[in-house]
Formats: structure tokens, C-alpha cells, sequence
């Protein structure tokens, strides 16, 4: 640790989840999942330091974000140092958030994944990729994901990634209905569902590795929607196929909804007829995940 670093900023990237399903659940209640999932280019942004003293520093623009041990930054600083034998040093982490929180794009989960990459570069560790992977696995199912990016197979319980070909030439327009929605409440509606028959997920990898929109927005599902079906995901995608996206669904365990278009002036104007939401954005594939800036 003889080259520690001052400082280091890192875009967090959000996540799409294009296709969810799960395919099963372990002994010790893990979901295994089958989710190809879809950097983008929403991001939170993170200057981290380590500090005088070793301890924990969190601050951020978003007055309910957690600033203790129960935000996923502060378990990832603890877990990299248990797991690289370093002795403790803290880390000072300032945070503008950008990606909404309950939402299901892994804001919490891009947070951690860029500390893992923080940390690493600023202790000079020299923990590769696998190492790193090996780390957030621990932390959450979608922190490997967003510690690689681009776009990928996850399976198992998210440590299990297979690279497919780079999405180009989408747009996502993205909104978040007011309701909130807990990954933990979602999985217990699918729990306590009758089971929800996939869509073809060899018809839809078919379409990614095409570079097919229309196909890609046909072959969409999401387990987990139908789980919690709730009006207000429902009537965000009427409107976004009332106003010309290809596809429309809801990312992860909720509650942010996207439609899916081939150029930007069409998710635009979609997003201009879709007043009325907190959030919205319009973005486009990302390659990567946590990135150095």
C-alpha cells in the first residue's frame, strides 16, 4: 500500500433488466436467477478518498440516502479489506445521486461495485476482476453485474456472467411511478405466486445477438412484474406504448418502467407526452460498469 492514491472519482452505471426470470431457490433462500441485464448510461457519480482516521465518511445530494452501516458502500468497504488482509483505513465517499433509489436499476448495487473499484485503485491492491467478483457477490445478486457491465447473461445467484454482444443503436426512456417497490417485497409476492411461465429465452438472446430493437422489446419478460402487479407499473406502460415504444416493462424488482425505441427523438417525444413523473431520462447501452473517470 506504499502507492495510495488521494483521490478518485468513479461513474457508478444504473442497469436495465431486459429479461428476469428465476429458475429456481436454494436451501439457504437465494433466488437463482436467468436476467440479462443492460449498463446504461444514467450514473451515479463518486469521489472517493481514504481518510485521516480510519473510519467511514459518507455524504451525498439525496437527504434520504443512508449514511451508516446499512448503505451498501459501507459494507463494501468492510468486506474489501476483510478480504484483501489489509489493515482497516477507512474510506471517505462523496455521492451525487443520480439513479433513484427503489427503482430497480441497482443504484444501491452501482454504489458498491464502484467502491470495490475505488478501493482497489486507491490502496493499490491489485485485486483483478476476479477477485473483485469474488467480493460482491457476497454483497448483493447485482454488484457482480454492475462491477463488469455492457451486456450480460447473470445466472445462479448473479455470480455467474456470460458476455453477449454489445446492444447498439436503442434508446431506453425510463420512468419511476411514485410507489417504491423493496427487491425483499417482490420476491415474496413471486414466492407467494402460482408461477409465471417464461417467455423464449433462446428467441430473445437470438434478437440481442442480432441487434434486433423490435425483437428485443417482443422477447422482454419479467418474472417479477407479474409478481407484484400493481396499477401503476401497468398504466406506465400503456403510455409507453400508446406513445410509440416498441416495448415497454418494469426493470428488476421495480418500480421504474421502460419502453424501449430505435432513435432519440421518438423516446423524446414519448417522455414530453408522459408528464407528470419525479423521474425520468432518456439513455442509451453502456460497454462497461464501474468506471475511473
Amino acid at each position: 500500500m506504499e502507492n495510495i492514491s488521494k483521490e478518485l472519482t468513479v461513474r457508478a452505471y444504473a442497469k436495465l433488466n431486459l429479461y428476469l426470470d428465476i429458475t429456481g431457490k436454494r436451501a439457504d433462500g437465494y433466488h437463482l436467477l436467468k436476467s440479462v441485464m443492460q449498463s446504461v448510461s444514467l450514473y451515479d457519480l463518486i469521489t472517493f478518498s481514504i481518510p485521516e482516521k480510519p473510519q467511514i465518511i459518507l455524504s451525498c445530494n439525496d437527504k434520504d440516502f443512508p449514511l451508516d452501516n446499512r448503505n451498501l458502500i459501507w459494507k463494501a468497504c468492510e468486506k474489501f479489506y476483510q478480504s484483501a488482509g489489509l489493515p482497516f483505513m477507512g474510506l471517505k465517499a462523496c455521492v451525487q445521486k443520480n439513479i433513484p433509489s427503489m427503482a430497480g436499476m441497482a443504484g444501491g448495487s452501482s454504489d458498491c461495485a464502484a467502491a470495490l473499484r475505488g478501493l482497489n485503485i486507491l490502496l493499490d491492491a491489485g485485486l483483478d476482476d476476479d477477485e473483485l467478483s469474488a467480493i460482491a457477490v457476497r454483497l448483493g445478486a447485482d454488484v457482480p453485474f454492475t462491477l463488469s457491465g455492457g451486456t450480460v447473461l447473470c445466472e445462479g445467484i448473479g455470480e455467474k456472467l456470460t458476455r453477449l454482444p454489445d446492444i447498439e443503436n436503442i434508446v431506453f426512456a425510463v420512468v419511476k411511478p411514485e410507489v417504491g417497490i423493496s427487491t425483499l417485497w417482490a420476491y415474496e409476492m413471486y414466492d407467494q405466486g402460482k408461477g409465471i411461465a417464461a417467455a423464449d429465452y433462446g428467441k430473445f438472446e437470438k434478437a440481442v445477438r442480432e441487434g434486433s430493437a423490435s425483437g428485443i422489446a417482443a422477447g422482454m419478460f419479467n418474472a417479477l412484474e407479474q409478481a407484484v402487479s400493481l396499477e401503476e407499473i401497468d398504466a406506465a406502460k400503456r403510455a409507453f406504448l400508446q406513445n410509440g415504444a416498441l416495448g415497454a416493462m418494469m426493470t428488476g424488482s421495480g418500480s421504474a418502467v421502460f419502453g424501449i425505441f430505435e432513435d432519440v427523438n421518438s423516446a423524446r417525444k414519448c417522455l414530453d407526452n408522459m408528464r407528470g413523473y419525479k423521474f425520468s431520462c432518456l439513455c442509451s447501452p453502456v460497454k462497461r460498469g464501474a468506471e475511473i473517470v
